[in-house]
C-alpha cells in the first residue's frame, strides 16, 4: 500500500524534476544544497551550473509551430508494411528498447494507434521534427495547453504556442520515449504511433492537479509525469492548509472516473542517498509509480533510483530503463543527444505501453492496464542496490503485457568485420546460460554471422570470442532482427551500430 502524506508541518520545501542531464554533478534541493530559497522558482534535482540548458536555437516563431489544420493523423493513415521503426537512424543507441521486453515484435500489431499521451512537465519544442507521422502531419494536439498558478488562481492557456519553452529539454526528451514517431528521422517512441497532449506547467501541485483533470477531460487515455514534489513540499500549498495528499487525491480519482491511467516518475532519491524518500504523485494510491534500471542492466536498478526500502514505502511499483539515455533534446544545437539519467524517462516508457495495451483493448480502464501490467512483469532478483521486495513487481515486458508469445527458433545476425563472431545466450529468470563463455560459434557468410537459437534465452552478447563485445540485452527475440556493427560507436558501454 501506498503511503500518504502525515507530516507536513515537520517538514521543508521540495521541487523535483526526475531527471538528469549528461555531463552534470549530483547536487540537490532536497538535502538544502540549493541556494534558491523562493518557492517561485522550479528548482530541478540536477541543479549545478553544468546542467543549465541553453539552446542556440531561437525561440520558435508561431509560425513554425503545427496549426489546428494539422492534427494528429488518422489511424487509416498509419501504414505499418511501409513505416519501419528499425530504419529510424538512432534507434541503434536507444538500447533500452531492448530492455522492456520483445517490442520489436509487438510493434507488428500495435504501435497505439488512435491513443493519446499526455505528457505534464516544464515545457515543450512541440515542433520537434520527431513530432510527426510519416505523412508529415503533427502528433501533437492543439488542445496542449499550459498551467500556471499564483496564489489560489490557477491559469490555463490552450494552444500549441503556450507549451514552448526552449530552455529546457526534460519534456521534451520525455515526449520522445514514449511516443517519438516513425518517419525517417532520429529516435522511435514504445507508443510510436500514439498523439501528445503536451501540458507545460510551473510544477507546482495545484498547475499539475489542473492539469490532470485537464488531460482526462481532453482525450487523453494515459498521462506520464516527471516533475513533482517530494514528501516534504509545502510551498504554495501552506496558504491554504492543503497538502500534497488533498491536493492530488481528487486529480487522480478525476482521471481514474474517465478510465485514465496515471504514470509517475518514483523520484531520484538514490541520488542523494535517501531511496526512501516518496514523491508525489508516484506516491499516490492508483498512480504508477516507476523506478529505474541500470543501463544495459534488466535485473539492476540504476544507482540514483528511489526504490521501496521500507515496507511503509511502497510507491515503486515498476521499473525500467532509466540509465544513460538516448533521445529527443533542443539545446546547444543539438536535436538528439544521449547520457540522460533518470527515473523521468522511465515514467513515459510505461505510459507508451499503456498506449499499446489501450489500442489493443479500447474498452478496458485503468485498473485493467495496472492489474495486466504488474502480472507481467518479472521481479528484480540480483540486484546489488535493493533487494528484491524493495523493487515493487520488477521490471516492465511490452510483449508479456500484450500476449505477444517468443519463437521457440529463431536465427539470430550479426554484421560485423571480427574475424569470427559468437553468441552467448542465457536465460534471466533462471540464470541458465546455453553455453560457457564465449558462448556459441557463428556461422559466417561474408561479413555477416549468424546463429539459430533453439530454447528459451532471453539475453545475448555478440563478441569475437575474447574481450570486443556487444551486449544487446535483448529481452526476446521474436523478431528475429539482425544486428549492424561494421559502423558503430561506443554507448553504454558496448558498441552499438545499426538495425539490419
Amino acid at each position: 500500500m501506498k503511503i500518504k502524506l502525515v507530516y507536513l508541518s515537520l517538514l521543508t520545501l521540495a521541487l523535483a524534476s526526475c531527471g538528469v542531464m549528461p555531463n552534470s554533478s549530483f547536487s540537490s534541493p532536497i538535502q538544502g544544497e540549493s541556494s534558491q530559497s523562493s518557492v517561485e522558482e522550479i528548482t530541478s534535482v540536477e541543479s549545478s551550473s553544468s546542467s543549465k540548458e541553453t539552446s542556440e536555437e531561437p525561440v520558435s516563431a508561431l509560425s513554425e509551430i503545427p496549426s489546428s489544420e494539422s492534427t494528429p493523423s488518422s489511424i487509416s493513415s498509419l501504414n505499418y508494411e511501409t513505416e519501419d521503426p528499425l530504419k529510424e537512424p538512432y534507434i541503434g543507441r536507444q538500447y533500452y528498447l531492448n530492455q522492456i521486453g520483445d517490442i520489436f515484435a509487438v510493434w507488428d500489431k500495435y504501435r497505439g494507434d488512435g491513443v493519446t499521451i499526455a505528457v505534464i512537465d516544464m515545457g515543450f519544442k512541440p515542433n520537434h521534427e520527431d513530432f510527426y507521422f510519416a505523412d508529415g502531419s503533427s502528433k501533437v494536439s492543439t488542445s496542449s495547453a499550459s498551467f500556471t498558478t499564483t496564489g489560489s488562481q490557477t491559469k490555463t492557456e490552450v494552444g500549441i504556442e503556450y507549451v514552448i519553452n526552449e530552455a529546457e529539454s526534460h519534456g521534451t526528451f520525455c515526449a520522445g520515449v514514449a511516443a517519438a514517431g516513425i518517419n525517417g528521422k532520429g529516435v522511435v517512441g514504445v507508443a510510436p504511433n500514439a498523439s501528445l497532449l503536451l501540458l507545460k506547467t510551473d510544477a507546482k501541485p495545484k498547475s499539475i492537479v489542473a492539469a490532470f483533470k485537464y488531460a482526462a477531460d481532453n482525450g487523453a487515455r494515459v498521462v506520464t509525469i516527471s516533475i513533482g514534489s517530494y514528501y516534504d513540499y509545502g510551498g504554495d500549498l501552506n496558504s491554504d492548509g492543503s497538502d500534497l495528499g488533498t491536493v492530488f487525491d481528487p486529480a487522480i480519482e478525476y482521471c481514474h472516473s474517465k478510465g485514465v491511467a496515471v504514470i509517475s516518475a518514483a523520484g531520484n532519491g538514490g541520488l542523494d542517498g535517501k531511496p526512501t524518500e516518496f514523491t508525489f504523485p508516484g506516491c499516490i494510491d492508483g498512480v504508477i509509480g516507476v523506478g529505474g534500471l541500470a543501463a544495459n542492466n534488466s535485473d539492476e536498478i540504476w544507482e540514483g533510483s528511489s526504490y521501496n526500502s521500507s515496507p511503509q514505502w511502497e510507491f515503486c511499483d515498476v521499473f525500467a530503463p532509466a540509465d544513460m539515455m538516448f533521445g529527443c533534446c533542443h539545446y546547444g544545437g543539438k536535436k538528439y543527444d544521449g547520457g540522460w539519467k533518470g527515473t523521468s524517462f522511465a515514467s513515459p516508457q510505461v505510459a507508451g505501453l499503456a498506449a499499446l495495451y489501450f489500442q489493443k483493448y479500447p474498452t478496458r480502464n485503468h485498473e485493467d492496464f495496472e492489474r495486466d501490467l504488474y502480472a507481467s512483469c518479472h521481479g528484480l532478483t540480483k540486484s546489488t542496490i535493493a533487494s528484491k521486495n524493495q523493487t515493487g513487481h520488477g521490471r516492465i515486458d511490452a510483449a508479456a503485457l500484450l500476449g505477444i508469445t517468443p519463437k521457440k527458433s529463431f536465427t539470430v545476425t550479426v554484421k560485423t568485420s571480427w574475424g569470427k563472431a559468437n553468441c552467448y545466450l542465457w536465460n534471466s529468470l533462471t540464470g541458465a546460460a546455453m553455453k560457457a563463455w564465449p558462448g556459441v560459434a557463428m556461422a559466417k557468410s561474408g561479413s555477416t554471422y549468424s546463429y539459430e537459437v533453439s530454447g528459451n534465452y532471453d539475453f545475448i552478447i555478440f563478441n569475437n570470442g575474447s574481450a570486443q563485445t556487444v551486449n544487446l540485452n535483448l529481452s526476446a527475440f521474436a523478431s528475429g532482427h539482425g544486428y549492424d556493427l561494421t559502423s558503430s560507436t561506443s554507448e553504454v558501454g558496448c558498441l552499438v551500430g545499426n538495425y539490419i
